[in-house]
């Protein structure tokens, strides 16, 4: 009887080939995730600090560039998976939105932030930190 077939996982994972060497890696597509990946189902909506996540070098000024993105702002995503980082700190696996600065153009990034730059969002639709 046919049966439908198993969906791939959601987020692409890449292991060491057994062929690798430290000069040629190799690289091929791995069926599960690493042991610390844990997937949040359903995604759950967040806020996430972009000031803090994409945060720039404190010692360097630089003119605003009208065409450049944005990142000075707290922007709704969707928690999609944790993560332990190589320190031990957790990062959030986010699908969240960028804007330019003219707000004519957007761009959807999925990325991993650290924990501290994410925010649950209330049921109740009223934000609270």
């Amino acid at each position: 009887m046919n049966q439908p077939a198993e969906p791939p996982p959601p987020w692409p994972w890449w292991q060491h080939d057994a062929s690798s060497t430290p000069t040629r890696p190799v690289w091929t597509r791995a069926d599960g995730a690493p042991e610390g990946f844990r997937p949040v189902d359903p995604p759950r909506w967040v806020w996430v600090d972009l000031r803090a996540a994409l945060r720039k070098d404190a010692f360097t000024f630089t003119d605003d560039n009208p065409a450049g993105l944005q990142y000075r702002y707290e922007a709704k995503g969707l928690l999609r998976a944790w993560m332990p980082s190589v320190d031990g700190a957790a990062l959030a696996l986010v699908t969240y939105q960028l804007l330019t600065a003219d707000l004519a153009w957007r761009t959807t990034v999925t990325a991993f932030v650290p924990a501290h730059t994410v925010r649950f969002r209330s049921r109740t639709g009223r934000e609270s930190r």
